[in-house]
């Protein structure tokens, strides 16, 4: 759509008269032009979590009207500002911003330049680090530390405060080490006013700034190194730093009150034949207990749980890997598409159920042990997932584990079906 008259016309017929529309009108045009975002991606895939590129946020927008004339340019980049509420989003370098964004598929509008030269936002986010975090050369994820300048929608502020929530699921101890910076309406003071300016004038209420500020209120915990300037109430700036600096788990009861709530969650989704959420489900709750236990408040719980609660947890843990696991392998084998990542997945839930068993994981001095049938079916899905990923060199691996699953439980139709497959494997020599 443009309302470029030259264009819309013959040169001796009468111009539209725009101007003439009355406001709510224009305004409803400035939003079709200026504020047309596709809705972001309801799922993440596992792909996703590989792919080394942002992802764009799609749109239909046609900027032509903001060259018309200066108060049309006024009216319409107003509507634009508020409506989309752009919020500018950096890092230093050592910060794995790329990593995190990706994570969860948060859809970027402008990136470096673009970024840079763009000042209608209305929040400004800065992520540093009080120590660079580093990663080894030659694992393909050196990029992921680069410094980042980019721009995304308020509207998708909620996913990005989600992935920083789990930033310690990517590396242990990242929340203690980042240094967050937020700056309330820039817009205010970064803008030259020009007679192009729009007014802001009661825009950045106190309900407005509550209402930018909520998605670091929801999600983020433990942010202990934190700073909200700019156009912001001081007793909201205080409050929200405080809740930032906060624990989010404190009391051991509520936390396995909760996980085994999500564990049931994903059994009733599994037996519904949801799988891609049942998956979702359990996959959320393990991240979860990743972080409680890399977190500051690990000790705490601990010491006010004690024992008993330090087993119950290990448990919940080890089984809704297991669950993970299991979902993985059966897409293994029923979608061959889908083979490699569901064999990553796999790979990883059975690593992390593996290392959990192991003496002193949990607290020192402490090896949670699993029923040996749970063991069989540990050891029984680790076979299955070599057969399947049929590595050169490993099928005599996967026979010894196949057959401590049948030691632990002989006589298992599974477990016997499953070795046959492997002992051919093992003949046929690769």
């Amino acid at each position: 759509m443009c309302l470029d008259s030259s264009n819309m016309a013959p040169r001796n017929s009468t111009h539209f008269p725009f101007r003439s529309l009355p406001s709510e009108i224009r305004n409803k045009i400035y939003r079709e032009l200026l504020c047309a975002f596709q809705a972001p991606p309801e799922t993440v895939t596992a792909a996703s979590a590989f792919d080394n590129s942002f992802h764009p946020s799609p749109h239909s927008i046609d900027t032509a009207i903001l060259r018309t004339n200066t108060i049309t340019h006024r009216e319409a980049y107003d509507v634009l500002v508020k409506t989309n509420r752009f919020v500018r989003i950096t890092s230093v370098h050592g910060v794995p911003l790329r990593r995190l964004m990706q994570s969860l598929m948060v859809p970027v509008v402008a990136s470096r330049i673009s970024a840079q030269q763009f000042k209608g936002y209305v929040l400004a986010v800065h992520l540093g680090c009080k120590e660079p975090v580093r990663v080894q050369e030659g694992t393909g994820f050196e990029g992921m530390l680069e410094p980042q300048d980019l721009i995304i929608l308020h509207r998708d502020l909620d996913s990005l405060c989600r992935a920083l929530a789990d930033a310690d699921a990517h590396k242990a101890g990242l929340i203690a080490n980042f240094e967050l910076s937020i700056k309330v309406a820039p817009v205010l003071s970064d803008q030259v006013s020009t007679r192009y300016t729009p007014s802001f004038d009661n825009f950045f209420s106190e309900t407005t700034q509550k209402t930018l500020l909520a998605p670091f209120r929801n999600h983020l915990y433990g942010y202990t190194s934190v700073e909200i300037a700019g156009h912001v109430s001081k007793s909201l700036a205080s409050t929200v730093r405080e809740e930032l600096q906060q624990d989010r788990w404190s009391n051991p009861q509520i936390i396995l009150s909760d996980f085994t709530a999500a564990k049931e969650a994903g059994t009733q989704l599994f037996q519904q034949r949801d799988l891609s959420n049942a998956s979702l489900t359990w996959q959320d709750a393990a991240v979860d207990i990743d972080k409680i236990t890399g977190s500051s408040a690990w000790p705490r719980l601990v010491a006010r749980g004690g024992q008993p609660f330090v087993s119950q947890l290990a448990e919940l843990y080890f089984l809704v890997r297991l669950n993970i696991a299991h979902i993985q392998l059966t897409q293994m084998t029923e979608d061959p598409s889908f083979a490699y990542f569901a064999g990553l997945m796999a790979e990883d839930a059975l690593q992390c159920a593996f290392e959990s068993i192991k003496q002193g994981y949990w607290m020192e001095g402490f090896k949670y042990q699993p029923a040996n049938k749970h063991v069989a079916k540990l050891r029984y899905r680790i076979a299955l997932c070599g057969r399947l990923q049929r590595e050169p060199g490993t099928a005599e691996t996967a026979l010894k584990w196949v057959d401590g699953a049948l030691r632990l439980q002989p006589g298992d139709a599974a477990i016997i079906k499953e070795r046959e497959r492997i002992v051919a494997w093992v003949e046929r020599g690769y």
